[in-house]
């Protein structure tokens, strides 16, 4: 199978499903990321650039792709499903990892619904949640990536320049995690833990569904 994750920022795909990508490649699918800016508004575009690449490699991708929209300016108009669709034309995906429009940042609201547009054709997709992801997000499907989840840590880790976000930045209470990386905050984890809580899990991650055609 052939999975392709849709991030408008350098670590998006990776909070938001880097734990799932990773348990797919273990099963030998191949997983392809789409990074639809360099995340210059918070940075050096070319070192978040080497980050991504960095993290892409730990979470098992097969390519990783930059679609060279400009940060915070993402729009869901014609120019952002062209870049989406294009790739997914190409690769021809059958699954479809992207953020949930229901986010308070712009850029995340806007790639998802644009996502939801480009993938119009698509049998499956599921929708993320990111840091900035508003109440209205209601997740259906819960995957359960404690076996994967220090590899999903390992490659945040590689962001060490967003270490400054309250999501990354660690803090002293280190009997309080039993990850303690770099540039990684309990908030990951406990992201992590409330969503497994839902599931019956120990640690997951959570999508809404955008579509998903039962073949029987």
């Amino acid at each position: 199978m052939r999975i392709l994750a849709i991030g408008a920022h350098p670590d998006d795909i990776e909070i938001g499903c880097g734990g799932t990508l990773v348990l797919y490649n273990r099963k030998g699918h191949e997983v392809y990321m789409l990074v639809l800016t360099k995340g210059e508004a918070s940075g050096d575009p070319k070192a978040r650039e080497k980050e991504c690449e960095e993290a892409a490699k730990i979470l098992g991708a097969k390519k990783l792709l930059f679609g060279d929209l400009q940060d915070t300016r993402i729009t869901d108009g014609i120019e952002t499903i062209m870049a989406i669709e294009n790739v997914i034309n190409e690769l021809k995906p059958d699954l479809i990892f992207a953020h949930s429009y229901k986010d308070g940042h712009q850029d995340h609201r806007n790639a998802g619904m644009a996502s939801l547009s480009a993938a119009r054709n698509s049998k499956k997709i599921f929708l993320y949640e990111s840091p900035a992801a508003l109440r209205e997000f209601c997740p259906q499907v819960f995957v359960d990536v404690c076996s994967a989840f220090d590899v999903k840590l390992k490659a945040l880790e590689m962001f060490g320049s967003q270490a400054e976000k309250v999501y990354f930045r660690g803090n002293d209470r280190h009997d309080a995690s039993v990850h303690q990386l770099p540039y990684v905050s309990n908030a990951v984890e406990g992201l992590a833990r409330y969503r497994g809580f839902q599931a019956g899990a120990l640690l997951a991650e959570a999508f809404e569904v955008g579509k998903f055609l039962l073949e029987i």
